[in-house]
């Protein structure tokens, strides 16, 4: 049987384990020298393309023709989505409310909204993940 075509193709990468998470729920932590959206533990890869596959695009006013980024809301989190070729392939992580576009939020708030989640999002998006004591 032939996979169904998508817009977007996740790709987890190879040896590319800095946004796995070993928590049950996605989170926020700090380390490698910066903030890193992890996933929750046992995140999909399904899951990860059905994100993409109904992502909000971002444009920037530099490239009109393809989306700087792509963002989902999910299970209590909001991800956002980076390509490193062009648009071809696209990789996926949590992000935090205060590196979200506002016209970004809007649109997530509508997808939370229709899911009876806009409480968890909210929750997302207010929530603060310190970086520990002695960070730099």
């Amino acid at each position: 049987m032939a996979e169904p075509q998508h817009k977007y193709r996740y790709d987890k990468g190879e040896n590319r384990c800095k946004h796995l998470g070993t928590d049950p729920e996605a989170q926020i932590v700090y380390k490698y020298g910066e903030e890193i959206g992890e996933c929750p533990r046992g995140f999909a890869l399904d899951v990860a393309q059905q994100l993409l596959d109904n992502a909000i695009e971002e444009y920037r006013s530099r490239q009109p023709d393809a989306p700087f980024r792509l963002w989902n809301y999910h299970d209590g989190a909001v991800y956002q989505a980076r390509t490193s070729d062009g648009g071809m392939t696209w990789h996926g992580y949590p992000v935090q409310g205060r590196h979200i576009p506002d016209s970004i939020k809007r649109q997530l708030d509508g997808q939370a909204e229709a899911l009876g989640e806009r409480s968890r999002l909210n929750q997302w998006l207010r929530k603060r993940f310190e970086p520990p004591a002695g960070f730099r």
